[in-house]
Order: C-alpha cells, then sequence, then structure tokens
C-alpha cells in the first residue's frame, strides 16, 4: 500500500481558483469586446446616415444652416447612444457633405478667418450660445473650422 495522499490537497485547490479567475476574465474580456465592438459599429452606421442626410440637405441650406445641422446631428449622437469621440470625429465630415451641395463661393467671404488666429471660432460659436468649454472637443468650432478649410480649399475638402 501506499502512503500517497489521494487528494490533491491545497496546490490542488489553489489550481482550481486559479482557472476560475482566469475564466472569468475571459467571459468578462469578450463580453467587452462584443459590447464595444457592437457600439463602434452603430456609431458608424449613425455616422453614414448623417452623411446621407446631409448630402440631402446640403443644397437647400446656407453655410449657418448647415452648421445648424450639423449641430442637432451631434447632438443626437447621445440620443442614439453613438460613441462620442467617433461623432466629435464626423462633425467635420457631415459639414464637408452639407458644405458641399451647393456653391458656397459667395457665402465663404465673411467665414474667412483673420491670418495668424484660430480663436474666431470660439467667438462665433458663443454668439450661437455654445460656448465652448473644452476647446478640444467643440463640435461648433469644430464645424466652423470646416466651414474654413472648406472655403479655403475652393469647396474641394475640409480639415480633419
Amino acid at each position: 500500500m501506499s502512503d500517497a495522499p489521494t487528494s490533491a490537497g491545497p496546490a490542488g485547490r489553489a489550481g482550481n481558483g486559479h482557472r476560475w479567475v482566469l475564466g472569468a476574465l475571459a467571459v468578462i474580456s469578450v463580453g467587452v469586446g462584443v459590447a464595444g465592438y457592437h457600439r463602434y459599429a452603430s456609431s458608424e452606421r449613425w455616422v453614414a446616415q448623417g452623411i446621407a442626410h446631409m448630402q440631402e440637405v446640403g443644397a437647400d441650406l446656407s453655410v449657418e444652416g448647415c452648421i445648424d445641422a450639423a449641430m442637432q446631428w451631434h447632438h443626437d449622437c447621445d440620443v442614439e447612444g453613438a460613441n462620442a469621440a467617433v461623432c466629435q470625429q464626423a462633425v467635420g465630415i457631415t459639414m464637408f457633405h452639407c458644405l458641399a451641395g451647393a456653391d458656397r463661393a459667395a457665402e465663404c467671404e465673411p467665414f474667412a478667418a483673420p491670418e495668424g488666429s484660430e480663436k474666431w471660432v470660439y467667438a462665433r460659436c458663443e454668439a450661437r450660445g455654445m460656448r465652448c468649454i473644452n476647446k478640444r472637443e467643440c463640435a461648433c468650432a469644430q464645424a466652423y473650422r470646416a466651414v474654413d478649410s472648406f472655403c479655403r480649399t475652393g469647396g474641394k475638402a475640409v480639415q480633419l
């Protein structure tokens, strides 16, 4: 007869605990990954819908109307549950598609930025009642910058 213990002992029980922890972490990681992908995919759908809408209405809107439409679209991102960073980056894209809907040459002159000054966009936003508290994440300022770059490139592009 052997005097060897028949159970795994403390080392065996610790190994089972590690397996449970690692298994739980794997399940959580997969769950977070699936949820993140779903949110990103729905955000991309929201951006695509915004682009299509802006292409439709752009011909009938003034530059200020395009800004209004882009601000409404950006505001609705929260309602739609889209990722805020994706929506923030897409303001310029939606503005381009709205602005490209019509000839803006005559409308561009009032939006010309004074040379060497980037702060004019914040004054325009404040005049609209949209104060830019966080300058890096201000959709209104991004919309005005899109107008500026659209006008500077002769309607060919916006700086993203």
